[in-house]
């Protein structure tokens, strides 16, 4: 598999990385010019990764693009790429549609919208796919899980989601105060809730089988100290602005729609 990469920001770095690092690793992943440091960086780190001289020269040696351009520049970067039939085309451009993309990748016309998170350059962390197909849901599950969606409403609601991560940090720098505020060292708070974090998303991919509903019975056994916890968290509203903030985040990707 040649891969051609146009953008080598954060999100595609971390794939590039976890592609490279998979016992299928691609044979040839190149590497538009631009990010010049990241680019060089990974053709140090990856025998297979070469920079090319231009993004039309990224395209012409790949048989699979991944689109990786800031939101604010997509259209006038991808307006000067001449792509080809049969191209395999993975957008990871938040703000560009389908229907634009397709405009702008003629005549290729495979063409997938892939939300990946960081996670996966060591192989972790769900990557939402719309519209469903087979071989870049394999590609994706690879390096961790992936999603597809039906259409990209619903896409749009699972890259919503993805804007929760820094209130989960949140919460834990929370926890982490006040166990330092009970004389604890800052190292050791952020070492215990970190590895207390990892426990608890290993037993959240049992969600899958049985719901969190199940997992939340689990743990708050009546009158036991998780429930007391959670059910103070829900007296005092706690969760109450989840709605209306995933509500306001998906509300920004569907602008124009």
């Amino acid at each position: 598999m040649k891969i051609g990469v146009i953008g080598t920001g954060n999100i595609a770095t971390a794939v590039i990385r976890g592609l490279c690092t998979t016992s299928t690793a691609p044979e040839r992943v190149l590497l538009s010019p631009r990010s010049a440091e990241k680019s060089a960086a990974l053709a140090k780190e990856f025998a297979q990764a070469e920079v090319a001289p231009d993004n039309q020269s990224v395209i012409d040696g790949s048989d699979w693009v991944i689109l990786a351009v800031r939101p604010q520049v997509a259209r006038e970067v991808l307006s000067k790429i001449r792509f080809r039939a049969g191209q395999k085309i993975v957008s990871l451009i938040a703000a560009v549609t389908l229907d634009e993309l397709r405009d702008l990748a003629r005549p290729a016309t495979d063409i997938t919208r892939a939300v990946p998170l960081p996670p996966v350059a060591q192989h972790l962390g769900p990557t939402a796919l719309c519209p469903a197909n087979a071989e870049v849901a394999a590609l994706f599950d690879k390096i961790g899980t992936a999603v597809p969606v039906g259409d990209e409403h619903q896409f749009n609601a699972m890259c919503t989601v993805t804007a929760t991560v820094a209130a989960y940090y949140g919460f834990l720098g929370h926890i982490s105060d006040w166990l330092v505020d009970e004389g604890l060292e800052r190292k050791a708070t952020d070492r215990y809730l970190g590895a207390l974090s990892q426990a608890v998303a290993a037993d959240a991919g049992e969600a899958v089988e049985h719901g969190f509903d199940a997992l939340i019975s689990d743990v708050a056994t009546p009158g036991g100290m998780n429930e007391q916890v959670l059910r103070t968290f829900r007296k005092q509203g706690w969760f109450d602005p989840v709605k209306p903030a995933l509500d306001a985040i998906l509300a920004r990707y569907e602008v124009g729609k």
